[in-house]
């Protein structure tokens, strides 16, 4: 892998957005969401707390998340700069790749239905240039290297599940306080704190088909373990595939390319995604054939059931629940067991 790697030096940086702008001058308009970032400590402006800023893209870590769980396996490596790329011919819009990365490098296009990214601007690399944005920071605060990066160094303060190495070096504050302020300046006046809006990058209502899809299998694998519906019940087995069918087809709602669906079996390897869908295929395979042609044994729907609630689980695992109700769909090991004791217990 390449040395290239991004320097950030918290103590220069003002917020005046230029690698921003410097990003999509070189690389064209990015929708809706730039590719690289400023976010400040005191977004309320409050009178007296310190005031800094950080700036963020993609760090082309080198044991990239993104890439390593991508089920369409739309992003590669260059051989030339250690550039994480994203091909977007390969992209099937699932925004898989956002959940896993914790640093929000990846972003999703939905005029384009893809995700998109930084590229290290690697054209300029090759040239001998930096990326555009540690070219054009007014004050040095972002800059670029190509010597061997300290792998002791991580991203400091940020709650991840994993840590993967990043491309970056961060020089710390030298001072956490800010200039003194006289805040009887502000006495007798209303202050009205307005917090930014932020949208989390796994949303529940928007992502409500993936959470159909989840609780039907969770419940349906229950009801196979436990030996329903009955093969002697036809309303019910025609009942049982047309919802599991709905349910397959909510699961493709989310995607932005639609079409590409058929990549997001690739990566049986390293993604959970690509398991939770080869176990599905493979759990209504058996089930249609236990319905009409053959009778099963139950076993065989409590190996393939546990392994695809596995997968459901694992898939989730990158996911930061906020919810109040902790218990949800993406439970499935959990739903899955209580249907199959209640259906024994009703027996």
């Amino acid at each position: 892998m390449s040395n290239n790697h991004f320097i950030f030096d918290k103590n220069k940086c003002v917020g005046c957005e230029a690698c921003v702008l410097a990003c999509v001058n070189e690389n064209g308009f990015q929708s809706p969401l730039q590719w690289r970032t400023i976010s400040a400590s005191n977004t309320l402006k409050t009178p007296g707390l310190p005031l800094f800023y950080f700036s963020m893209a993609c760090n082309h870590c080198e044991d990239a998340p993104c890439m390593k769980y991508c089920p369409a396996l739309a992003f590669k490596r260059s051989e030339q700069t250690g550039a994480v790329l994203h091909i977007e011919n390969n992209c099937i819009g699932c925004k898989y790749c956002t959940w896993q990365c914790p640093y929000d490098a990846p972003k999703f296009n939905p005029i384009k239905g893809t995700v998109e990214k930084c590229t290290f601007c690697e054209s300029r690399l090759i040239d001998g240039q930096k990326p555009a944005c540690a070219s054009l920071c007014p004050t040095e605060a972002l800059d670029f290297s190509q010597k061997p990066i300290d792998k002791s160094i991580i991203v400091p303060d940020l709650e991840i599940n994993r840590y993967p190495k990043p491309s970056i070096v961060i020089k710390e504050l030298v001072k956490e306080s800010g200039p003194r302020i006289d805040n009887s300046l502000f006495e007798g006046e209303e202050f009205i704190a307005i917090e930014p809006k932020k949208e989390s990058k796994i949303n529940a209502r928007k992502e409500w088909p993936l959470l159909v899809f989840t609780l039907i299998i969770s419940v349906f694998s229950g009801m196979m373990a436990a030996g329903h519906p009955s093969t002697d019940v036809m309303y019910g087995r025609e009942l049982f595939l047309a919802v599991s069918f709905i349910g397959a087809i909510l699961s493709m709602l989310h995607l932005g390319r639609k079409e590409r669906m058929w990549r997001s079996v690739l990566n049986i390897r390293h993604s959970w995604l690509s398991r939770e869908i080869l176990f599905f295929g493979i759990f209504m395979t058996a089930t249609v054939i236990h319905f009409y042609v053959y009778s099963l044994p139950i076993w065989v729907f409590v190996v393939v059931g546990l392994l695809l609630c596995i997968s459901v689980d694992m898939l989730y695992q990158a996911a930061h629940w906020k919810w109040k109700l902790k218990i949800h769909s993406a439970q499935a090991i959990f739903i899955a067991a209580s249907v199959f004791l209640i259906l024994k217990h009703q027996e």
